[in-house]
């Protein structure tokens, strides 16, 4: 299963490495490819202090980690994402959280799933129809 990867899923992942998250992530129970818009790299530096101060992971523990975790990532450029897709992805996000429009924009280009553990995001796009969507407890239920 193809899935665009929300910044919260590997942020989960990096503060409890040996969580129920970094597990699915790690060990999916069925073969899952990892997506992740270019913007994945500058929010996961940007919370680097705050995930090192959580955990008590040195630096280059935290590096180790950050490494294991997006190595299965394709990172796809927002260059390859068309002005339609963006449109689309703006207007869904517009009065939930309009950070995350980079990640709607990808599951749209790509017509899969948005992998997220942000009830926020979650219930505002549902509300709104948005459908490729998935969550970590939905993707452990659908691998039972």
């Amino acid at each position: 299963m193809k899935l665009v990867v929300d910044t919260n899923i590997l942020v989960s992942c990096m503060v409890k490495f040996d969580g129920r998250t970094a597990e699915l992530y790690l060990n999916p129970p069925s073969t899952h490819v990892y997506y992740a818009p270019e913007g994945l790299i500058a929010e996961i530096t940007l919370h680097r202090e705050k995930i090192i101060k959580l955990t008590g992971a040195t630096s280059v523990q935290h590096a180790e980690i950050s490494e294991l975790l997006l190595s299965p990532l394709t990172i796809i450029p927002n260059s390859a994402i068309s002005a339609k897709h963006w449109e689309q992805a703006f207007n869904f996000v517009k009065d939930i959280d309009e950070n995350d429009d980079q990640f709607v924009a990808l599951a749209l280009h790509l017509n899969c799933p948005l992998w997220t553990g942000d009830k926020k995001l979650v219930n505002g796009l549902r509300r709104k129809g948005f459908k490729l969507l998935v969550t970590s407890e939905e993707l452990r239920k659908a691998a039972r």
